[in-house]
């Protein structure tokens, strides 16, 4: 059942509007009634988001956040954008935590996730512990590789009003504020890397067993999936959320998704009936974003990685090796972009038809 002492959170600015409208738009549609709070990260996500007026859906600024938080001054001024981004998860958590006092849970979710159930499925599953994480549970083949980014994804998260959990979510703003970068340092991965200490700080803290929680392409190749009266099923588990990291328009008409990165299988039924669908409706909230900024006179820009970092290396040894490595990526992504074509993997996008 539905509580108000539930509440989702997220981020975004204007580049991920249309997915952030996905998210909430299936949150509502899978029956959950709860409060949704959004950090709006630019003035155009702001104005948008006034246009649209969702019922239910409250918004606050960067600056709000700031206000209330002084210290993310300080770390706005060391890091680059999206790992300024990554520092205000935290402190986004303890805004609602110390505004909200009726709220009992704050559950965040990524703009890029999509909801196939109700949420409050994964509210019950949180039950009583101070905090909750769900792992990314890395296919074999791409583990080792990827296990230094940490065991769970900071994509999502959850914290109960709790002596305990309050604790955990202190420390982990503490520790964002104080680092959180882009890059590997021992545990440490931007604020991702601190998840793998959520237990020891808050003994209580439920890492999330289902594996209908937080799919992904790092993890769907590893899943036995079917479907079952119109469900899907992965490893038994019904599916309640997926991530769709990766997912991007090329040449204007396919949206690529990110499974052969992770080395991940594009069977037809998640092709069809999870990446079509989200696909169709993704479309459908771009081009509700496209009007709602044009009040904000700033056109719908693309979904782009955002910059790491502002630093520039120049005509340097260091310039020279960076600018070799992301001539290898783009090569590399360009062949992958042809090997999905040739396999009919992308989702093609013409005039009003999704296939």
């Amino acid at each position: 059942m539905a509580s108000s002492r539930h509440v989702i959170c997220t981020l975004y600015d204007h580049r991920y509007l249309g997915r952030g409208l996905c998210m909430i738009d299936s949150a509502r549609a899978n029956g959950f009634t709860g409060d949704i709070h959004v950090l709006c990260l630019n003035e155009d996500a702001r104005v948008a988001m006034k246009v649209l007026a969702l019922p239910g859906v409250h918004t606050l600024m960067l600056a709000d956040l700031e206000r209330h938080i002084p210290e993310l001054l300080v770390a706005k001024a060391n890091r680059g954008l999206l790992e300024y981004y990554f520092t205000c998860m935290a402190a986004l958590h303890t805004y609602l935590m110390d505004t909200l006092p009726e709220a009992d849970c704050t559950m965040y979710v990524d703009a890029d996730i999509w909801f196939f159930e109700n949420p409050e499925l994964v509210f019950d599953a949180i039950g009583d512990a101070p905090a909750a994480i769900t792992p990314h549970n890395f296919t074999p083949t791409i583990a080792p590789k990827l296990s230094r980014f940490g065991a769970y994804n900071a994509g999502w998260s959850a914290f109960r009003r709790t002596p305990e959990g309050k604790k955990l979510l202190a420390w982990w703003l503490a520790r964002s504020l104080e680092w959180c970068y882009t890059s590997i340092d021992g545990y440490r991965y931007a604020n991702q890397g601190y998840l793998t200490r959520f237990q020891e700080i808050a003994p209580g803290t439920r890492a999330l067993s289902s594996k209908g929680f937080n799919v992904g392409p790092w993890n769907v190749g590893g899943y036995a999936i079917a479907e079952r009266d119109g469900k899907i099923i992965l490893n038994g588990d019904q599916l309640v959320f997926f991530h769709f990291h990766g997912l991007k328009l090329h040449y204007g008409v396919f949206y690529f998704d990110a499974h052969r990165t992770y080395r991940a299988p594009m069977p037809r039924l998640i092709r069809n009936r999870v990446y079509r669908p989200y696909v169709q409706a993704l479309v459908a909230n771009e081009k509700r974003a496209s009007a709602a900024l044009a009040v904000s006179q700033i056109p719908m820009a693309a979904y782009t990685i955002l910059p790491h970092s502002e630093t520039r290396h120049g005509f340097t040894r260091a310039g020279i090796a960076a600018w070799v490595r992301q001539a290898k990526s783009l090569t590399v992504e360009k062949v992958r972009r042809l090997q999905d074509i040739l396999a009919g993997r992308p989702i093609l996008v013409w005039k009003r038809h999704i296939w």
